[in-house]
């Protein structure tokens, strides 16, 4: 899954916006490749899928270690209506735009059959997940429009993770500490199926949970394949081919220290 060609054709076009507001808070965070990132992976494989068109979860969710919920104790959630691009009906999407986390990020749930989702789409990746949204107009189901909120186990530098069914509208993901203050607000537009990922770039392990809400009409969307941890360290080309230069000299070195004596004798007298 950990593809770097397959990030770099979906997920280049993924515009990285700024934080809410300006100041000393809004510390850099940056993309990176999905591949670079080591660390825990929620799957949603463990999740009990009842049924094959989607199964609706309630209450707090955990999966590989890492809490699911539809937002922060603190947050307003609100709701945004958008046109359906040549269709007379909207689109309902919860919206986390206001409001401020809590210390601590306590995760709330949504309202009975309003909280998570899952899905299985039958691929190598298998289960993902979803929020479940605010009813549409006309009733209908609207799997993949809710807004999605995680906490970690610990406090992380760096995470990634794979959207899917996206076409083409903005998805905003909001990475606070856990004292609820913002580090970041990226914006993901046009949003692509892919996977996406962020680090921070002083490499502070600080990002103790993120909220995600969207407008992508349509379908809705859903993530994947969910990793939180570091980036992980490779040496620059230029670092490794001095790392293999001190090696081969070093290895050259022992060598010669390891030639019997009599040899370096019958050398020097045979000059």
């Amino acid at each position: 899954m950990k593809t770097f060609s397959f990030l770099r054709r979906c997920g280049a076009a993924l515009l990285v916006a700024g934080a809410f507001g300006a100041g000393p808070a809004q510390a850099a965070v940056s993309a990176v490749p999905y591949a670079d990132i080591e660390g825990t992976l929620a799957s949603f494989e463990e999740l009990a899928l009842s049924d094959p068109l989607g199964t609706l979860l309630d209450g707090p969710q955990q999966s590989g270690g890492i809490w699911f919920g539809e937002r922060f104790d603190g947050q307003e959630l609100a709701v945004r209506r958008l046109p359906r691009p040549g269709a007379v009906a909207q689109d309902w999407f919860d919206d986390l735009s206001f409001g401020t986390p809590l210390p601590g990020l306590t995760l709330l749930a949504g309202a009975t059959g309003a909280n998570l989702g899952l899905y299985d789409y039958g691929d190598a990746a298998g289960q993902a997940l979803a929020g479940i949204g605010p009813q549409n107009s006309d009733g209908s189901d609207p799997f993949g429009f809710g807004s999605i909120a995680a906490r970690f186990a610990q406090p992380v530098s760096a995470l990634g993770l794979q959207i899917r069914d996206s076409d083409g509208g903005a998805a905003w993901l909001q990475l606070y500490r856990d004292d609820g203050s913002l580090i970041a607000r990226l914006e993901l537009a046009p949003l692509a199926d892919g996977f996406v990922a962020f680090a921070r770039d002083d490499g502070i392990a600080d990002i103790a949970g993120f909220s995600l809400h969207h407008a992508d009409t349509y379908y809705g969307i859903a993530i994947d394949q969910l990793v939180a941890g570091q980036v992980a360290v490779i040496p620059e080309p230029a670092v490794a081919l001095q790392w293999s230069a001190g090696l081969l000299a070093m290895g050259l070195w022992l060598r010669v220290r390891r030639r019997p004596q009599a040899d370096t004798i019958s050398t020097t007298t045979g000059a």
